[in-house]
């Protein structure tokens, strides 16, 4: 080969390398926004999850995804634990004889995932979950989902963007039906502001404290009712260097 064809050479070559590194990035690539699957069993979550007020039971999400406070993965219920209610709940209905038909062969349901981000990514539901994170923060309102979708794009901006700008627990809570009421193990719901709180969490025992009423600077009445938007300081942050979630 001359001289001249290896120079002319070199940009097909380049034009290889890019392309292999594009399809390799995509071949990890997170699911679509929006995306929804129509799964093997038709699970009602507002007739499990959806607010009692609502005609739902008001089942916690860590009752079926019970490994969402302890793992990297939050886990898929296994066909005993609904058949734990629904041999005889509802048994006759025809997606529960679906359900039945795959404990007596002893068979998992074949759920299809929805929400996947890529290979190189990791994205532990157990740090969130036990940071207060409420799930439906990042999976949208799934207790009101007749058929759940991916409710956000879960891309590197939207992830880096709440680490940067910081959580707010009070949206999170508003997000999970609990607009008026004190975010869950918040220093027993402390008011924003309050001093020796950082986002309703006592500095002095992070996630558990509990602020005496000598210490509010508002009184205990007005506590569940937190309005306004949540000043910056008192969101919560998180690492966002490269080394958070590419590990």
């Amino acid at each position: 080969m001359t001289q001249r064809r290896k120079w002319t050479a070199i940009p097909g070559l380049l034009l290889l390398v890019i392309g292999a590194v594009v399809l390799s990035a995509y071949s990890g690539a997170s699911s679509s926004q929006g995306n929804q699957p129509t799964q093997p069993i038709n699970f009602p979550h507002p007739r499990h999850a959806g607010a009692t007020k609502d005609g739902g039971l008001g089942m916690n999400c860590l009752y079926c995804h019970n490994t969402a406070n302890k793992s990297q993965d939050v886990g898929m219920p296994a066909v005993n634990t609904c058949m734990g209610c629904h041999t005889i709940v509802a048994a006759q209905k025809p997606e529960i004889q679906k359900l039945a038909k795959y404990y007596a062969d002893k068979r998992p349901v074949p759920w299809v995932r929805i929400h996947k981000v890529p290979e190189y990514v990791h994205f532990p539901h157990v740090r969130h979950v036990n940071a207060g994170v409420t799930c439906q923060t990042c999976h949208g309102q799934v207790q009101k989902m007749a058929q759940v979708y991916q409710y956000a794009s879960l891309n590197m901006g939207w992830c880096v963007n709440c680490h940067v700008n910081g959580y707010d627990p009070k949206e999170g809570q508003k997000a999970a039906g609990y607009d008026n009421v004190p975010p869950a193990g918040y220093s027993g719901g402390a008011p924003y502001g309050t001093p020796g709180t950082r986002a309703g969490i006592s500095l002095s025992s992070p996630g558990m404290g509990v602020v005496p009423d000598s210490a509010r600077t508002t009184p205990p009445a007005t506590v569940a009712s937190n309005g306004g938007a949540t000043p910056s300081v008192e969101r919560r942050r998180a690492r966002y260097d490269c080394a958070a979630c590419h590990y």
